[in-house]
């Protein structure tokens, strides 16, 4: 059940987020306008306070935070990145200086 579920959330939230969704709801919406418009200015709040507002925010919203998300990855793995590539040459560093500790000791000795 969990897997169906994981499944379903991810498949969701690519759809939500999807500025598809964001054009279906506004064509939807001003077909809606026109086949029943409201009357009042009640009416007219409601419909784009509510409605309106929401059906499209969701999607863009969802769009900006998963841009956000990407931007984000992206500087973690550049930054991982570096990380990694100073701790190669700090490992690189390290056998050298053991090598010159080693090679010191060894000519101390004799």
């Amino acid at each position: 059940m969990k897997k169906f579920n994981n499944f379903l959330a991810n498949k969701l939230s690519i759809i939500l987020s999807s500025m598809w969704l964001f054009w279906v709801l506004a064509l939807v919406l001003i077909i809606l306008w026109f086949l029943d418009p409201p009357t009042t200015p009640f009416d007219i709040s409601l419909f784009v306070i509510s409605t309106a507002f929401q059906a499209i925010a969701l999607p863009v919203l969802a769009f900006v935070s998963n841009l956000q998300g990407d931007r984000a990855e992206k500087v973690a793995k550049e930054t991982h990145d570096a990380v990694m590539k100073e701790l190669a040459l700090l490992r690189e560093q390290n056998a050298e200086l053991k090598e010159l500790v080693t090679d010191h000791v060894k000519t101390h000795k004799k």
